[in-house]
């Protein structure tokens, strides 16, 4: 089993250089910060403390879009984790690392593993932030997996927790898709108004707008329709695919009677194709 020692009882490491690293990496220093971490990494004996730097490395590494490296670093530390605690973090960082790397049904498969064997260690207090991160992760997975029955109970729950280290907007935002995807469209739009109230990330903003377009074009309300169409498209990036936006933009002014915007839109959609 996972014995109970606090993955944050540093022994032997110097935590203050640990804590400058890790708020060097938080703050988008991230070169800065790996190189601190991988002098502590040299200086420091005891296996735990050795993988939990490792790990921070490993994350550091993904910041920066160096996968291969970070998958070294993770290897590293799982060669030399010790029984405890600190392996479900690893765990938790090879996920992402599929993730990323859009091995999503890996991905999925560590995470579900790990609440399976490790479910009631996770509810503890101690725990709390690791368990809305896997929860949340779950979530989106199974989102972009297009499984939305399965995803939509578990971004619910991660709606309930409390923690500054998850993505609220982005569980909205996941949320609002996976409602419309399941034919509940005014529960849809309400998940894309609170992502506009709450949002700044440009990807979920334009999203919402373009899906808020497409529910109002279903209840004819055209007017509403082509406001999100043309926020959407005023995102300039994060949206769908331009051709497709001004297939929809063009439909909604040929309906509304405004047929050179039409005309116009049509023109645009034929030049992105």
């Amino acid at each position: 089993g996972v014995a109970g020692r606090r993955r944050d009882v540093l022994t032997t490491m110097d935590t203050e250089r640990l804590e400058h690293a890790i708020a060097l990496r938080d703050t988008g220093r991230v070169e800065e910060a790996l190189k601190e971490l991988a002098a502590l990494t040299e200086l420091t004996v005891d296996p735990e403390e050795k993988a939990t730097l490792l790990l921070n490395e490993t994350r550091c590494y993904r910041l920066l879009g160096r996968l291969g490296e970070a998958g070294e670093r993770l290897s590293c530390a799982r060669r030399i984790v010790p029984q405890t605690q600190a392996l479900l973090y690893l765990h938790e960082e090879e996920a992402i690392l599929h993730w990323h790397k859009r091995e999503r049904d890996k991905a999925l498969k560590i995470l579900g593993r790990l609440c399976a064997d490790y479910g009631q260690l996770l509810l503890t207090p101690e725990h709390h932030d690791l368990y809305a991160r896997v929860q949340t992760s779950r979530g989106m997975l199974l989102t972009e997996l297009t499984r939305y029955g399965e995803a939509r109970p578990l971004l619910e729950e991660c709606l309930s927790f409390d923690s500054p280290l998850i993505d609220k907007v982005g569980i909205l935002y996941n949320l609002g898709l996976c409602s419309l995807k399941l034919g509940k469209s005014a529960e849809a739009k309400e998940g894309f108004q609170e992502v506009l109230r709450n949002g700044c990330q440009a990807d979920y903003t334009a999203m919402a707008h373009f899906y808020l377009g497409t529910i109002y074009f279903a209840e004819v309300a055209y007017a509403m329709a082509l406001i999100e169409f043309e926020s959407c498209l005023a995102c300039g990036e994060g949206g769908p695919p331009k051709q497709y936006l001004y297939k929809w933009l063009a439909s909604t002014a040929r309906t509304l009677g405004m047929r050179e915007d039409a005309e116009r839109y049509e023109r645009l959609a034929k030049a992105s194709g």
